[in-house]
């Protein structure tokens, strides 16, 4: 009207309410993707979160469910599709079919029997989604599954480096590795390239579109019964309407796959730990364990690893277990913070099942040193305090002179790298030895982690423990007769039973298997006198 007319006052009277509407949409877009972005991002990270309490809580026996490494690519991989898609759904929800609902209300204004077009070209857009959804799902599926062999094949090949470099394996574990990158690249390729054609399809489907209301509009023209500005306007309203669905397809494209790692984090999250806390938080007796006929089997093995166990760890008192390699050491040690639930039989504490008692009430009570010593990055002093939160730099200290780690130990402050990378295996036990020390136990549990200092230092560090562990429960687990002949009772282990138990002098005389030990072990030194 106001080209036509020559009225320049509608023309920038239309001019400058379109500017403002221009205006309000992009300050409108902003507020949008800040606050998605916000919201997706916030909701991750509470996600990740959840995740990760939910997988502390696991027993071994959800660990090896899942995997290590199926784990780590859920609480990052999975949680950042989810982050992506979510940041995505809010920009779109609220643009898109806003965008959409207008186009029509105006293409309805118009009156045109033109509006079978659209339909046309937004059933055209369907049929193409529909395919494209068909063709990827299955390859986004594998695509998830392929992120954990090769998270799990990465670690495995980093925290063997020394092995692998040591038996040359670099040619045999690069070309591991590369089957499943190869088949990642190929599925990713596979997968992409059908995205990176619909979107070609796409917009020949939308000028298919244009060029069907441009034809058809005009005859309406010429016969009167549409103006030339109203089949303009509605090829533009049109376009809205099919952009609209093309970006709610886009985003139905990336649903299968959010959809995917959703479920896998679902996985997670609807896991419940097998081992449950009971209520009770205290106990007033003396701190006696007592095992009554234990067994346990791993889950989906054949047979039990222990068998009808008995024994009890009393206060002041060092019991020691001694056996082969597989005979079920570690796994008693496991069984009393409840890392692990017996299979058969009952662990007490002063007469009440451990099951009773509060988990974090029961392991505070306990102090386990591992086989492999376990640091993490940080400081010595972090890692000292996971022993006692609120630990003061002298008790750290006095837990450092009980371990003789003074001597490598520059200051609390020392760097520790990740896994105590920068130690040695003595080293690390030491350390690790330390970190038990602090804050006092009922119960300490060693678990052969004497295996790497030489004699003269784990006679020093035992020495040094009397004082500590003295109103304590000692179970010490180790292969070495050396490190357990003093302890007041000795357990002697064999096929997961208990064949024998008693001092070392009474069980050098009637036990033929702790007999066999020593003589393996100390025959070369001298016989029973070594």
């Amino acid at each position: 009207m106001g080209i036509r007319n020559a009225d320049f006052n509608v023309i920038y009277s239309v001019g400058l309410s379109m500017v403002g509407m221009v205006a309000i949409s992009t300050v409108a877009t902003v507020v949008v993707a800040y606050f998605s972005s916000i919201v997706s991002s916030r909701y991750a990270r509470d996600l990740r979160e959840v995740v990760f309490k939910r997988i502390l809580g696991f027993s071994n026996h959800e660990l090896n469910r899942f995997s290590r490494a199926s784990l780590i690519t859920r609480s990052t991989n999975d949680i950042n599709q989810i982050q992506n898609v979510m940041g995505m759904l809010f920009r779109t929800l609220l643009f898109a079919p806003i965008i959409a609902l207008g186009g029509i209300i105006k293409v309805l204004e118009i009156g045109s029997d033109l509006s079978w077009i659209i339909v046309l070209a937004f059933v055209s857009v369907s049929v193409l989604l529909v395919f494209v959804i068909r063709n990827v799902l299955p390859a986004f599926r594998r695509t998830q599954i392929i992120v954990d062999y090769i998270n799990r094949v990465s670690r495995e090949i980093l925290l063997g480096v020394p092995v692998i470099k040591a038996f040359v394996r670099q040619d045999y574990e690069n070309q591991r590795f590369d089957r499943f990158n190869v088949e990642y690249r190929d599925v990713n390729l596979r997968v992409y390239r059908i995205l990176f054609l619909m979107i070609p399809a796409m917009t020949l489907i939308m000028n298919l579109m244009i060029v069907l209301i441009l034809y058809f509009g005009l005859f309406d023209v010429l016969d009167g019964r549409l103006l030339t500005g109203d089949v303009i306007a509605f090829v533009q309203y049109s376009t809205q309407i099919v952009t609209s669905f093309i970006m709610i397809g886009s985003l139905t494209i990336m649903l299968p796959r959010v959809l995917i790692s959703a479920r896998r984090v679902e996985e997670v999250l609807s896991t419940e730990g097998s081992i449950i806390g009971g209520v009770h938080a205290s106990c007033e007796g003396d701190a006696i364990l007592e095992f009554r006929n234990v067994s346990y089997r791993y889950p989906n093995a054949l047979r039990d690893t222990l068998h009808d166990v008995t024994f009890s760890l009393c206060p002041g008192r060092v019991t020691a277990i001694i056996g082969g390699t597989g005979s079920g050491k570690s796994t008693i040690l496991s069984l009393i913070p409840r890392l692990q639930d017996v299979t058969s039989g009952v662990i007490l504490l002063d007469g009440r099942n451990i099951r009773d008692y509060d988990l974090n009430y029961l392991r505070s009570k306990t102090a386990i040193v591992p086989q492999d010593a376990v640091l993490f990055s940080g400081t010595v002093a972090d890692n000292l305090r996971r022993g006692k939160s609120d630990a003061s730099d002298d008790e750290l200290l006095g837990a450092l002179k009980v371990a003789d780690a003074c001597d490598f130990v520059g200051s609390l402050d020392m760097d520790v790298s990740q896994g105590g990378a920068n130690f040695s295996g003595g080293q690390k036990q030491r350390l690790s030895i330390a970190r038990a020390v602090v804050g006092g136990h009922d119960f300490y549990l060693f678990d052969d982690c004497f295996s790497a200092l030489d004699v003269a230092t784990e006679s020093l560090v035992k020495s040094n423990l009397v004082d500590v562990t003295s109103n304590a429960s000692v179970l010490m687990v180790s292969q070495r007769v050396s490190s357990i002949m003093d302890a007041d009772e000795i357990i002697v282990l064999d096929d997961g039973r208990i064949v024998d138990k008693g001092t070392h002098d009474e069980l050098l005389g009637r036990c033929s298997i702790y007999g066999e030990i020593f003589s393996s072990q100390m025959g070369s030194m001298g016989g029973r006198d070594a």
